[in-house]
């Protein structure tokens, strides 16, 4: 069995990403997950799954607290959020870990034009002046920071950058907040005018990409898109909803500037493109990516289930 060590992985990508490593479900059977967190949401149960209370800000614990000496063939990063949180796990377990995986964001590319984006477009690096939200900034931040420690330390590294992750266990009031809106029979403002386009990627192809990378070489050193290649508005988006439900589903018509003066909780971009392509991880790996409907439909499922209890 490979030895990955796991920073968070107990809150939606984290939660469903380790469930079906435990199962042997997410392309790998020979993995068995070293869970650090700070234990505020356990999973119990699972087969191939060890846990550690550690908050990742005191990794000096590190070594008193995992198996004495292990090497872990990969670190699987899904809460890096500040400058060194990074630096730290790899300071504090010298000689112990193979490849670092950091879960980053698409949102580190410079924003600007109808364009698809790949892995060799501009990436933020000018955050003077604060107009960068502080969570993308730190993001870019650390995928420099991963670059560095990892060098220093003679480790291979992978970032992924995950369009808008979708799917069971979502905590952002992204679909299910639709779902939420369909179940209590509230009208879901629909913005007639908004022209933006956006990629979604469900959350167990992230799961299955994560293991694909560990221990292959074709991933060492690379960045990732994690988008599948249906490109969705808020058209498309509202089309599939209704294909996922038998439901009513209700909606009235507003303007994008009727969104923005009302403050309607509206979760996607209305008026600027955030398309990415994850075509890379189907040439390296020969992944093919859950058809959007296929993927909508369970998560539509399980939101359902929850909201009609």
């Amino acid at each position: 069995m490979k030895q990955i060590l796991v920073i968070g992985g107990t809150y939606f990508a984290g939660r469903v990403y380790s469930i079906l490593t435990s199962r042997g479900e997410a392309q790998r059977d020979d993995l068995h997950l070293h869970l650090v967190n700070r234990g505020r949401y356990p999973l119990k149960g699972l087969d191939n799954v060890s846990q550690y209370v550690c908050d990742r800000h005191q990794a000096d614990q590190l070594p008193g607290i995992l198996p004495q000496d292990m090497v872990f063939d990969a670190v699987v990063d899904f809460c890096g959020y500040e400058p060194g949180d990074i630096s730290s796990i790899v300071e504090a377990l010298p000689g112990r870990i193979r490849q670092y995986i950091f879960i980053s964001t698409s949102s580190v590319y410079a924003p600007g034009g109808h364009t698809l984006k790949t892995e060799s477009s501009p990436v933020l690096t000018d955050f003077d002046g604060g107009t960068v939200d502080d969570y993308i900034r730190k993001k870019a931040l650390l995928e420099e920071e991963l670059k560095a420690s990892c060098a220093a330390a003679g480790i291979e590294f992978t970032i992924l950058r995950p369009s808008f992750i979708y799917g069971p266990f979502n905590y952002a009031p992204r679909e299910s907040w639709y779902v939420q809106q369909i179940c209590q029979g509230s009208p879901i403002p629909f913005p007639t005018d908004a022209s933006a386009g956006f990629s979604f990627v469900y959350v167990m192809d992230v799961a299955d990409i994560i293991n694909l990378c560990i221990a292959d070489p074709r991933a060492y050193g690379q960045v990732f898109n994690l988008a599948s290649p249906e490109a969705q508005n808020y058209g498309t988006f509202m089309e599939t909803l209704k294909a996922c439900t038998d439901l009513p589903v209700r909606t009235y018509d507003v303007t994008v500037e009727q969104v923005l003066e009302r403050n309607l909780p509206l979760p996607f971009p209305l008026d600027e493109d955030e398309l990415y392509s994850g075509q890379k991880v189907t040439d390296t790996f020969g992944y093919s990516y859950t058809p959007f409907l296929t993927g909508m439909k369970k998560t539509v499922s399980v939101f359902t289930n929850v909201y009609k209890q």
